[in-house]
């Protein structure tokens, strides 16, 4: 493979190494269709030809109503948009709150018996491999599907991954405070939330703020199966009413807009 030689400023020569960008994108293409030799598509069911008849379908009036018809559904919506929001964001502070223990049982450098690092990281591996859908199904059979069950799985999802988050950071800070701390007769608690805390708690609210992003979004497809929120709404238009599907979709474009607006201005704050 050709490799051009460089002269540097001193007078060295050196090889440049070629450039293996086009094996990369080689490898990508190759695996991206070697992927419809695995997963059985029906070609056949694609309908692209009628794109723009589904698009017209979603984002104009059905037929007998107007725009103002169309614009004024948005409004009436809103009740199911403020509880898809309520809900992320109660199931978030509860994960959240959860996951601040948790996340000092399995960091290493706090708690120095491997026992109860290994115990308790295996356990929030379980947790997390645990798809949030079968969470709701789990949760259903205690308390239906409403708006409460959707709430816990939003819970338990945000708890394993900001305390896999959370460890993986509190790992990385500067112990000579909390050593310190010890030194002076504090137990690992004090020492840790006097010491370790104020380090990681700007970005600990940094992912709260993008779990919470993550929440919103999936939170419309815990609503689809019946959990509450605005999904439900889209559950009972599907394949009636499209043209609610579409505002919907439009409603839920703006709100995902405004609020990851809203969180990067917070996380710039939080720099």
């Amino acid at each position: 493979m050709p490799s051009s030689i460089i002269v540097l400023s001193n007078g060295k020569r050196v090889i440049k190494p070629a450039n293996k960008t086009w094996i990369y994108a080689l490898v990508v293409v190759v695996v991206f269709f070697a992927c419809f030799l695995v997963i059985p598509v029906d070609f056949g069911s694609i309908r692209l030809n009628q794109t723009l008849v589904i698009l017209e379908m979603l984002f104009t009036p059905a037929p007998g109503k107007t725009w103002t018809d169309y614009f004024s559904y948005m409004l009436r919506i809103d009740q199911p948009i403020m509880e898809t929001i309520r809900m992320s964001f109660g199931g978030t502070v509860i994960g959240a709150v959860l996951s601040l223990p948790f996340s000092f049982l399995c960091s290493k450098n706090i708690v120095k018996n491997n026992f109860v690092n290994k115990f308790f990281r295996i356990f929030m591996n379980f947790v997390r491999t645990i798809p949030t859908l079968v969470v709701v199904v789990i949760v259903a059979f205690f308390f239906g599907f409403n708006v409460l069950t959707a709430i816990i799985a939003i819970a338990i999802f945000t708890f394993g991954i900001m305390t896999k988050m959370l460890y993986e950071t509190i790992e990385t800070v500067d112990m000579g405070p909390f050593e310190a701390l010890e030194a002076c007769g504090a137990n690992q608690t004090k020492a840790f939330s006097f010491s370790v805390l104020p380090q990681v708690f700007p970005i600990y609210l940094s992912y709260f703020i993008y779990t919470f992003e993550i929440n919103v979004r999936s939170s419309v497809v815990l609503g689809y199966v019946g959990a509450g929120g605005i999904g439900v709404v889209i559950n009972d238009s599907v394949g009636i009413y499209y043209d609610r599907i579409g505002a919907i979709v439009i409603v839920l474009f703006v709100m995902v807009i405004a609020i990851q607006l809203f969180s990067s201005w917070i996380r710039s704050k939080l720099q």
